[in-house]
């Protein structure tokens, strides 16, 4: 008996074992599962304190972030917007005609500058569709150098048709094509 006794015993302290065993992994896990979420946040934090301090570009006097590529806008220069355009575009290949719905802004050189486009509009308007009429959708579409290019073509024409460089810029402030 004294085997089986001593046999029960070792069975008894295995089991108690094992159940030791069983609660130190739950411990475990538990203890695991908070300590990721705080890991987990302190990265995010101290990756958007690296990314705004190091990696984005510095706001200067409050004005903003400068769009790439964007014209320098000095105090004496005035941006005048102009009524939306709906306009048909050339055809090309295509079979059904597409059309462009574009509203722009134009940067002059100043006040009396920006108040010749307003009583001479019609002109400037006329110049606008003419150009616009001449390209199709693939050529304003065809990535970022489309748009430059008509952006620069606008201005172009408006000075042209007015006899003198009256715009600095031309803005794009919205357009679809369909």
């Amino acid at each position: 008996m004294a085997k089986k006794e001593k046999k029960a015993k070792k069975e008894q302290m295995a089991v108690e074992g094992e159940t030791t065993i069983v609660e130190k992994k739950s411990l475990n896990v538990m203890l695991l599962i908070p300590l990721v979420a705080i890991l987990a946040i302190a990265g995010s934090i101290v990756g958007t304190i690296i990314t705004n301090k190091f990696i984005a570009p510095p706001v200067a006097n409050g004005q903003g972030i400068e769009a790439q590529g964007s014209a320098k806008i000095t105090e004496d220069q005035v941006i005048t917007p102009m009524d939306e355009f709906l306009v048909n575009l050339a055809q090309g290949d295509k079979e059904k005609p597409e059309y462009i719905r574009i509203t722009l802004s134009l940067l002059t050189g100043g006040e009396k500058d920006s108040a010749e486009i307003t009583q001479n509009v019609a002109v400037i308007r006329d110049s606008i569709v003419n150009t616009l009429r001449q390209k199709s959708s693939t050529d304003i579409l065809s990535g970022a150098e489309g748009v430059a290019n008509l952006k620069t073509q606008l201005r172009d024409s408006i000075n042209e048709a007015y006899g003198k460089s009256i715009i600095v810029e031309v803005f794009i402030t919205d357009f679809v094509i369909q």
